[in-house]
């Protein structure tokens, strides 16, 4: 069995032990997820440098194992704007701590051209609670590649809500962003996540402020408009 990490080590130009040491505990599962087609996985530091990745992202990306992507990061790996795009959003979860949960974007199958997945990301925090990198999946949504001008704008839906989740959103208003009726919107939200569109936002909501306990010392009541409710009563029940 190939051993990809190894935490004994802390220099500079070994970023996956560093990465190990700092955390306390070394990567396990790679091999599994090199046996997994439709699902990349990968590991990253406070840096956003890929520190742990399956095989699978490797050979999307035309590198021979992933070996090669250690120490790089997205925007070395992807062609734009893919690569920029996930840098940013790799930035954005290791600065504010904000996981991101089956979110729907455009990815790099297996045949190279693009296609849709959901992605999830994760910080990684230390024993002191500071982040020190993220890990995450894709996993691949072949039946949304199938009506690509609806899963595009379905994707930015989703976006929208999750950059605007301190605001009031209704269901027809969003629906209509994606083109779609409320029906057809709650659908496409039911087969994604396996909830209806309003229990969809309340989760997010939820995990939003869960993740900003976790990060923030800030007053509730701040928090609380924060994630798109009307005052503390409302966060609190």
């Amino acid at each position: 069995m190939r051993i990809r990490t190894v935490a004994r080590a802390t220099t500079e130009d070994d970023p996956a032990a560093a990465l190990a040491a700092v955390l306390g505990r070394p990567f396990p599962g790679i091999e599994l997820f090199d046996r997994i087609g439709d699902t990349v996985f990968f590991i990253k530091d406070h840096e956003a440098r890929y520190v742990a990745a399956n095989d699978t992202l490797a050979r999307r990306c035309g590198f021979a194992d992933s070996h090669a992507l250690i120490g790089r990061k997205a925007s070395e790996v992807f062609a734009a704007p893919l690569g920029e795009r996930f840098e940013a959003q790799d930035l954005k979860v290791i600065a504010e701590g904000l996981s991101i949960r089956g979110r729907l974007e455009l990815h790099l199958y297996p045949d190279g051209g693009e296609g849709w997945c959901l992605t999830w990301k994760e910080p990684l925090i230390d024993a002191a609670g500071a982040i020190r990198g993220l890990a995450g999946i894709s996993r691949d949504a072949p039946a949304l590649s199938t009506s690509a001008a609806v899963s595009a704008a379905l994707s930015a839906v989703l976006a929208y809500i999750d950059d605007h989740l301190d605001q009031p959103l209704r269901i027809p208003e969003l629906a209509a962003r994606a083109g779609l009726s409320p029906f057809q919107f709650d659908q496409r939200i039911r087969a994604l996540c396996g909830l209806s569109a309003g229990q969809y936002l309340s989760r997010l909501r939820i995990d939003r402020a869960c993740d900003r306990l976790r990060h923030t010392g800030a007053p509730l009541s701040e928090l609380a408009l924060e994630c798109g409710y009307a005052d503390q009563a409302a966060f609190t029940r």
